[in-house]
């Protein structure tokens, strides 16, 4: 997690494809003059996959962004063809249309970004992803995607009990926005707040170390949870951190895809991840192996987000 980013005067190489010139020619303006980062983008652009195709021949590009639907072939041909010029490259796939629908090809193709797009388009949103997958240990902590840092306040979970404390308090933090969906967001709450408790820390086996449910009179320094929640004037935003790092970005999707597909009834473990991503707005998930677990929760507090919801997961290696 501590990718320090010095300041980079190499521009980062993108590619973005879309066979609607209107969305790819303002993707293109927006990231070369208005991504507000310490480093530059070049951006080029395609319209159709063959031309993509061609274009990652010419140039090893740093990051590919792809409309799911091309006239020849789907984004996920795309990101397939992208890694085999360059095994480490970024890359994300842009979408119209309900995430649900792609999930399992995102689990099988190990696609762990999908932006939406929305009317009018959240250019806001793009700068955090893209920021994101080029530095993915800055996609760390609430300040992230709250702006107004002076609201934050914090929790520290030291035992179980503090599960339901942590509830309380931030469903009172809800019920000063009037935010007619308190009931669903204070069950999002509690599914992630208990998750982080019992399934964070893990015995050398790779068994979880608590039962969902037991009474744990005190956590370990190293297994406490840290929540942190504020808001800006668009959205409240909370931060739930574990420090156990133990959950990787294909153990979310398969939890998803189980739980879309409707493969998940008799499962006991893995439905929080997904009413987590039906409650909230936004969902941000920040992976750090064997150091931290970080989920961000983004709802925003006026009018609620599209259905169309994205995916958004950061793993940093």
């Amino acid at each position: 997690m501590s990718e320090a980013l010095e300041e980079n005067f190499t521009p980062y190489q993108v590619l973005v494809v879309d066979d609607d010139s209107t969305i790819r020619d303002s993707l293109k303006e927006y990231l070369t003059y208005y991504h507000q980062a310490p480093y530059s983008l070049i951006v080029d652009e395609a319209s159709t996959a063959e031309a993509a195709v061609l274009k990652l021949e010419e140039k090893p590009y740093d990051l590919v962004i792809s409309d799911i639907n091309l006239p020849d072939k789907d984004g996920f041909f795309i990101l397939k063809e992208a890694v085999k010029s360059k095994p480490d490259i970024k890359k994300a796939l842009i979408t119209a249309y309900d995430l649900d629908a792609y999930i399992q090809m995102a689990k099988e193709e190990k696609v762990y970004n999908i932006i939406t797009k929305t009317a009018p388009f959240n250019f806001a949103e793009l700068s955090v992803v893209v920021d994101n997958l080029l530095t993915p240990g800055k996609a760390f902590g609430l300040e992230k995607y709250i702006e107004n840092a002076g609201t934050f306040k914090e929790i520290v979970l030291s035992c179980s009990n503090d599960i339901m404390t942590a509830q309380h308090e931030l469903k009172i933090f809800f019920d000063h926005f009037n935010l007619p969906d308190v009931d669903a967001l204070a069950i999002v709450m509690v599914e992630a707040i208990t998750n982080a408790v019992y399934h964070a820390a893990k015995n050398l086996d790779g068994t979880f170390r608590y039962n969902k449910g037991e009474v744990i009179e005190t956590l370990d320094d190293h297994e406490k949870v840290m929540i942190t929640y504020g808001y800006d004037e668009e959205k409240i935003g909370i931060s739930i951190k574990d420090q156990g790092g133990s959950i990787t970005a294909d153990e979310v999707l398969y939890w998803l895809e189980r739980n879309i597909s409707g493969n998940s009834l008799m499962d006991t473990h893995g439905r929080g991840i997904y009413l987590i991503h039906r409650l909230m707005d936004r969902v941000v998930i920040n992976l750090a192996k064997e150091q931290c677990t970080e989920i961000v929760l983004l709802h925003y507090i006026h009018e609620s987000a599209p259905e169309n919801k994205p995916l958004y997961i950061n793993e940093v290696s």
